[in-house]
């Protein structure tokens, strides 16, 4: 089924031939269980099918217990500049409670082959709020991931969502001990001199990610692959999950777009407005803010400090980020 799906994942780039692009990003998934050969082909197709003449970022998703030396130097060979690894944390009692496959060990193992093999662009993903996870645990791994030297951090709070082991055991989310841990982040990040750019992604200088920094600027962009989410000429559409359904398609050159939803003004305004909200170094310009309802709330938000205007970029106060989303929820479309 692999080589069939890369198979149709080379077609499906087919239909872009020639199409410039500044950045690719190969994960949502775990794209480093595919075989060297099968990496190695798919990295081809890119390199086939697109214009990279412009490209400013290449980015691999990898999962420690998936990656070989062969498979770093393949990526290094095709010009993937930067990697993106699950660490999740670096006690390996909660790795197991969550159910990862990788030990600590074996992320470490991974991590400084990776760096033997010439990559200096490393950004390392924490999750926050697991259960029987302490707030000096949160700062040991924390205190990791800085001592690893890796370039980019992003931390995810634990959501649990319904049906899943977690809701089924019965577990919840404390909030309070959530906001304790991300506000210690803040902090321990800051005085490390990361540059807190994005709500939930801290990076050294000059190493923001380019690639989700245009998603939150409402920047456009193709998704290939099953289940994929793209945006192209005003439409945001997501691609057929089933993988054998999504070979069948492309094999017989019939579109793989399940859902396909025009972006009017309205909608681009407030999409927009709530994306760029999230780069709280850059904000929204404040040109944005067209619309009547969109004014009206501007206005109440700057008086009740909630946002800045600097130099008409508007900004989320960063001791608002907790309330970030009843903010951004103020900006709708009319």
């Amino acid at each position: 089924m692999s080589s069939q799906y890369i198979e149709a994942l080379t077609k499906h780039g087919g239909q872009y031939k020639g199409r410039r692009t500044d950045t690719v990003y190969i994960g949502g998934g775990t794209p480093s269980i595919l075989s060297e050969k099968q990496i190695e082909k798919l990295l081809e197709s890119i390199k086939t099918n697109f214009n990279l003449d412009e490209l400013k970022e290449f980015t691999f998703e990898l999962n420690p217990e998936s990656v070989t030396n062969e498979k770093f130097r393949i990526l290094k060979n095709y010009g993937v500049g930067r990697l993106s690894m699950g660490l999740q944390s670096a006690d390996d009692g909660l790795l197991k409670k969550i159910g990862r496959v990788h030990s600590f060990k074996m992320f470490l193992d991974a991590y400084e082959t990776a760096r033997k093999e010439g990559f200096d662009n490393f950004n390392l993903d924490l999750i926050y709020g697991l259960p029987g996870q302490s707030l000096s645990n949160w700062k040991k791994s924390l205190e990791t991931a800085f001592d690893l030297e890796c370039e980019h951090i992003s931390l995810y709070p634990l959501s649990i969502e319904d049906g899943t082991q977690f809701y089924n055991a019965g577990i919840s989310i404390d909030d309070n001990l959530q906001r304790d841990m991300y506000e210690t982040a803040v902090n321990f990040l800051s005085k490390k001199g990361f540059n807190h750019y994005e709500i939930s992604n801290w990076a050294k200088s000059g190493k923001e990610s380019v690639h989700n920094s245009n998603y939150w600027r409402n920047f456009e962009y193709i998704a290939l692959g099953a289940g994929a989410s793209g945006y192209e000429n005003r439409y945001r559409y997501s691609n057929i999950e089933n993988i054998e359904k999504y070979i069948n398609l492309i094999s017989q050159e019939s579109s793989v777009k399940e859902e396909d939803d025009f972006i009017d003004e309205a909608s681009y305004e407030a999409e927009s407005i709530m994306l760029g909200l999230r780069l709280l170094n850059e904000g929204v310009d404040i040109k944005m803010f067209k619309s009547r309802s969109n004014k009206t709330a501007l206005n109440k938000l700057l008086p009740e400090k909630m946002l800045i205007n600097e130099n008409g970029r508007i900004k989320l106060r960063k001791n608002m980020i907790f309330v970030s989303n009843h903010i951004m929820s103020r900006f709708m479309k009319e």
